[in-house]
């Protein structure tokens, strides 16, 4: 990451302290805690008028010189790793008319003159108007993302493990007995004992029944309000609107087709924290967040967080974290 710090940011309608991740620039900034860019302006006007014609004059001027800043701002966001809001304007010029319509209306949140030079500061949300005014469709976002994946992760594996998991823990819980032959009844009972054969030759848990009951049990009663990334230890992670997060094999975990893309648009794919203790507290997550480790970016991708097969299956297999997932319930904890 590069060009972050971690600073006092003092809002207008009083001086607060917070470590909000900021990416600053020549002529302003984009919080990407907040999901908020700002930019500065600076206009004067000619001498021969009244007092009141140059004040007037001059802050057109630096409404005009704001909007042109946020403009160049805002063509830098990064909205995935592959792609930059300057992408798609350069691609398709009805972006770029939508792009220059949101900064119009951006607001002015703090204005000063003296010395006849009026500055200005506006402010514009990531999301909303601009990510609508951006964004590929749905299923174009998805196949940017990963192209060769045309059917949704978890469609194609939730329809396999949901009636798996009831399957054993009916197996795990009714009496056995050793005359009893083990009886597989179909194809996704077949697929779920191999891959707990797997699991048992690559773990050799101590007491595989008691392993296989705690994880039944978390399936059942795990309730999960969001997703939390700790990518603490990713040096070269680049922040952006839309990260993908990854298992090990490439697997895209998040986003799918199962993900809400007016949940993306309007709160953005993710939110971003220095303090783990701060991300856990944060409305988008908040009271009990599912938490796992990133452990790099993939091929070259800086924007694609990775994380463990088992970290991956785990989400797969809790139902109230796909949700909140899907909702855009993702918060990423970044390197100071």
């Amino acid at each position: 990451m590069k060009h972050f710090a971690w600073i006092l940011v003092w809002v207008f309608s009083g001086a607060v302290v917070a470590d909000d991740v900021i990416q600053e620039s020549a002529n302003g900034s984009i919080n990407w805690s907040e999901g908020v860019i700002y930019a500065q302006g600076f206009g004067t006007s000619r001498q021969g008028l009244s007092e009141a014609q140059r004040k007037l004059l001059a802050r057109r001027a630096a409404l005009v010189d704001a909007q042109r800043n946020l403009l160049e701002i805002t063509k830098g966001v990064r909205l995935t790793s592959m792609t930059k809001v300057v992408d798609q304007i350069v691609e398709q010029s009805t972006m770029a008319t939508r792009v220059q319509g949101v900064i119009k209306g951006a607001v002015p949140i703090k204005e000063h003159y003296q010395n006849d030079i009026f500055t200005v500061t506006m402010a514009m949300s990531i999301g909303g108007e601009l990510l609508y005014a951006v964004l590929p469709e749905p299923e174009d976002l998805v196949f940017e993302l990963r192209p060769e994946l045309h059917e949704s992760l978890f469609k194609r594996v939730a329809a396999r493990l949901d009636p798996a998991v009831i399957w054993f823990e009916n197996q795990l819980f009714k009496p056995a007995y050793a005359s009893q032959s083990f009886v597989i009844g179909g194809q996704s009972e077949a697929d779920t004992a191999r891959r707990i054969i797997q699991w048992i030759e690559q773990t050799q848990p101590q007491d595989v029944t008691q392993a296989l009951r705690e994880s039944v049990n978390e399936f059942a009663s795990g309730e999960f309000s969001g997703l939390l990334i700790d990518a603490s230890g990713v040096a070269d992670f680049e922040l952006a609107t839309i990260p993908t997060i990854r298992d090990e094999t490439g697997e895209v975990i998040y986003p799918t087709l199962d993900t809400s893309y007016s949940d993306i648009a309007n709160k953005r794919g993710v939110s971003y924290d220095f303090d783990i203790n701060d991300a856990v507290r944060n409305a988008r997550v908040a009271q009990v967040p599912m938490i796992i480790k990133a452990t790099q970016t993939y091929e070259g991708l800086s924007s694609d967080l990775v994380i463990s097969k088992t970290a991956a299956a785990r989400i797969l297999a809790s139902q109230s974290a796909r949700n909140a997932m899907n909702q855009a319930g993702v918060m990423i904890v970044v390197a100071l």
